[in-house]
């Protein structure tokens, strides 16, 4: 059966959003539909799943903190902030995990944004979404997740974060058990490597991000249709129309992005509380396609 999110925006009459300095621009009252690209068909979230990659070995007595605010320097000399959460028995199973990457928004860190990304372990202890490692890089502050003068956040994510934690940590390789979340600049960094590198993650949830021109996207879907891209988004008070506009914008050209409007300030775990508070809508989408084979 086809899913549908139901977009409903209601104006409240004088109220504005102050965001670092930023008066938000509260749309007026819509409300429309669109389907849901059909999930492939998982098993429920803590069930087994098969994890490629091989037998897991886990050294005896392993142990340590379960939250590292860190770098890394690669072959190159590229030195690489992130930060990790691990689940709370990652030294007393030995199994592997998936991995949930958090793209933080203007003027935040991978260490400020960790503190906020922790909010979706919620959906895990309800069992709605399979314990993951959580993965927030940073990304330059302003760089808006891309390779610019401000330094190669794309590069360091794509291109280096990644393989290091597939190395590193006992996670599950592959594009099929990552997940991406992106919040605000980092809500447009997620839609934006969801767009472009369609199979490097099994699911993208794209939160009130501070989107750009439709025509910066388009390179990315020319010649793919909807069925493509596992991408699902979000948009709020401050940022709500810039995503719509998107969202139409690709929708348009034959790329449909099922998008929500959410009457919320802008805050990642106010979104997060939302989902919740609506049976957990996104995370369970994320869920449903954890795993999935990919093209």
């Amino acid at each position: 059966m086809t899913a549908v999110v139901v977009v409903a925006a209601t104006a409240l009459a004088g109220l504005a959003l102050r965001h670092r300095g930023r008066t938000a621009h509260r749309p007026s009252d819509t409300t429309y539909s669109v389907p849901l690209p059909a999930a492939s068909p998982q098993p429920a979230a803590g069930s087994p799943r098969p994890a490629p990659g091989g037998r897991v070995t886990c050294p005896p007595g392993d142990g340590g903190p379960l939250r590292r605010d860190t770098q890394f320097t690669d072959v190159a000399g590229n030195v690489v902030h992130y930060s990790i959460s691990l689940p709370a028995d990652y030294y007393t199973a030995c199994k592997r995990y998936p991995v949930i990457y958090a793209l933080h928004g203007k003027t935040q860190d991978n260490v400020v944004f960790m503190d906020e990304a922790l909010s979706m372990r919620r959906a895990m202890a309800a069992g709605v979404l399979d314990q993951a490692v959580i993965v927030t890089p940073d990304g330059y502050s302003t760089g808006r997740w891309e390779n610019l003068a401000t330094g190669p956040a794309e590069d360091d994510v794509i291109r280096r974060l990644i393989p290091f934690v597939e190395r590193t940590y006992r996670v599950v390789p592959g594009g099929s058990y990552r997940l991406l979340v992106g919040f605000s600049m980092g809500g447009h960094g997620a839609l934006r490597f969801g767009l472009k590198y369609p199979t490097m993650f099994a699911a993208v949830w794209s939160v009130d991000g501070a989107m750009g021109a439709t025509e910066d996207y388009l390179p990315f879907v020319q010649g793919r249709s909807s069925g493509d891209f596992r991408i699902i988004a979000a948009g709020g008070r401050l940022n709500g129309d810039r995503v719509r506009a998107l969202v139409d914008g690709l929708g348009r050209r034959g790329i449909v992005i099922p998008y929500i409007y959410q009457d919320l300030d802008h805050e990642f775990v106010a979104f997060v509380d939302a989902d919740g508070k609506g049976g957990w809508q996104a995370m369970r989408y994320l869920q449903q396609n954890l795993g999935r084979v990919m093209p």
